[in-house]
């Protein structure tokens, strides 16, 4: 279980990480990434409303300069349930933030 920057308790299933790191997918790099994805969870810088299923998909960002694949944002595909629920549905690194309504970012400090 890995909670959000507002508690919000996150699971990443054994059969969604297996998914994201998928040797015959594109983001097998991601096995590197565990603790990318988590730290974006923790703290994203922004929050995207996903455009395919926008009632329940937000993609949580977050900047890291050195990464596997070089500097990248790491998306990470948060499917929320109206009981609390709310599990990884996939993640990877992108050079951009998604496209979608921006729900969420944090403010600069």
């Amino acid at each position: 279980m890995i909670y959000d920057f507002q508690g919000n308790a996150i699971r990443l299933p054994w059969e969604r990480w297996l998914h994201i790191i998928d040797p015959s997918g594109k983001h097998e790099y991601m096995e590197l990434m565990r603790p990318e994805l988590v730290e974006t969870i923790r703290n994203p810088e922004t929050i995207v409303q996903s455009n395919r299923s926008p009632d329940t998909v937000r993609i949580y960002h977050r900047w890291f300069e050195d990464t596997a694949v070089g500097s990248k944002w790491v998306r990470v595909f948060i499917r929320f349930f109206d009981h609390g629920d709310a599990f990884v549905l996939t993640a990877f690194a992108k050079n951009t933030v998604a496209r979608g309504q921006e729900l969420w970012r944090r403010e600069e400090q």
